[in-house]
């Protein structure tokens, strides 16, 4: 239980975590009333959400019902070196790590408040990735809401000490900004943001850099030429420190590739991929590409659990050849909102399920893009609309 990592949990940390859940609860409803394309009744929704996460949240405090995941021991331990030694990390994994020490700090060593956050920076991204959406396309907000509640992976990870809520926050003010720019809405100030919340996922997961920086590159290219050329040469400028050297440019071969997942499914071999699919030139990846990826987003398969305990994760896996059915009943329909958002979700799930290496990983680092291009849920047509359709 995630309650053992837990020390000193006197009547004071009771009160100070009540305390904290209702100024995050009001600092949500402020922030719901802001936000003009929410009305009343999906305002009391979104809270009620936030209620049931945090009701998730005291349920895996106490019990053993949720899976445990052991990055959560280590985010703590690090973060309780880090209040020992005052030594920072400012890049990878263990970003989260200070991040849980200034929580911490300033909610008087509250861990009730790292959980409770998580959910409201997860609520709040949720509604930054619905506004997007155009208005007149939100015919099915039921069947969205829907996929979130039974969205197994959510009750999993973001009521979690994980940085999953976090960086889905950071990764949607990417796309969020980034179509911003591509619309010409107020370029400056969304270029900022753009720059400010790249750095942040990247930050977090330094894997993902490549895949940013080819989306903003493709933003920019289809606003105008000379803003891709202005990115190219950036990229140029990058590819020429040492520290993209060393921990990328020095990493792209098939030597490295081979190396890292074997490396991996030896060290967590009870949740590993059965096979260890590794591609040794250009050829063999572009034939493996189209398996390892249907496995990255359908993991884990039935013959895969070793384990009762993984039965959540196949839970996962179910809900997502259902979700994947509908996509593909809605783009092969023509009900495609944007382009974009399938184009974004694709660009990450492609090259993750490359180097993914164990069916948890998999069902933990698909769900962020796998609630991006959920929204496509939102343009479903109802049956009133396809009545209006006909009479048309």
């Amino acid at each position: 239980m995630l309650i053992d990592q837990i020390n000193n949990l006197v009547l004071f940390q009771y009160i100070c975590g009540l305390i904290i859940w209702f100024f995050l609860f009001f600092l949500l409803n402020q922030y719901l009333v802001s936000v003009l394309e929410i009305d009343d009744r999906k305002k009391r929704n979104i809270l009620g959400y936030y209620i049931l996460l945090s009701i998730i949240a005291i349920i895996r405090l106490y019990t053993n019902i949720l899976p445990f995941t052991v990055d959560t021991k280590t985010y703590l331990s690090v973060a309780e070196s880090i209040s020992q030694r005052n030594e920072f990390f400012y890049f990878g994994a263990f970003l989260y790590s200070s991040f849980i020490y200034l929580i911490k700090a300033v909610t008087f060593n509250n861990h009730y408040a790292i959980l409770f956050l998580n959910n409201f920076i997860f609520i709040i991204a949720l509604v930054d990735l619905f506004n997007i959406v155009p208005n007149d396309k939100k015919k099915s907000i039921w069947l969205w809401s829907l996929f979130l509640i039974f969205y197994p992976s959510i009750y999993w990870f973001i009521p979690n000490v994980l940085r999953e809520a976090v960086f889905f926050f950071c990764i949607v003010r990417v796309l969020k900004h980034s179509l911003h720019i591509l619309n010409a809405d107020r370029f400056m100030y969304n270029l900022s943001l753009l720059i400010l919340f790249s750095i942040l996922c990247i930050a977090l997961r330094p894997q993902v850099l490549p895949m940013v920086y080819t989306w903003v590159a493709f933003i920019f290219f289809k606003r105008n030429f000379l803003s891709f050329i202005l990115i190219i040469l950036f990229g140029f400028t990058l590819l020429s420190s040492d520290f993209i050297t060393s921990e990328y440019l020095t990493k792209v071969s098939f030597e490295y590739l081979e190396a890292k997942k074997t490396e991996g499914a030896t060290n967590v071999p009870t949740i590993a991929f059965q096979e260890n699919i590794i591609p040794t030139n250009i050829s063999e990846l572009f034939m493996l590409a189209p398996f390892l990826i249907f496995r990255f987003l359908f993991a884990p398969f039935p013959w895969e659990l070793s384990n009762l305990k993984y039965l959540f994760a196949f839970l996962d896996s179910s809900l997502m050849l259902l979700l994947f059915i509908i996509l593909f009943w809605v783009i092969i329909r023509g009900y495609v909102y944007s382009w974009d958002i399938i184009i974004f979700s694709s660009l990450f799930i492609i090259v993750l399920g490359i180097f993914e290496i164990a069916f948890t990983g998999a069902v933990r680092h698909r769900m962020p893009y796998v609630l991006i291009i959920s929204t496509l849920l939102l343009n479903f047509p109802t049956v009133s609309f396809k009545k209006e359709k006909v009479l048309n």
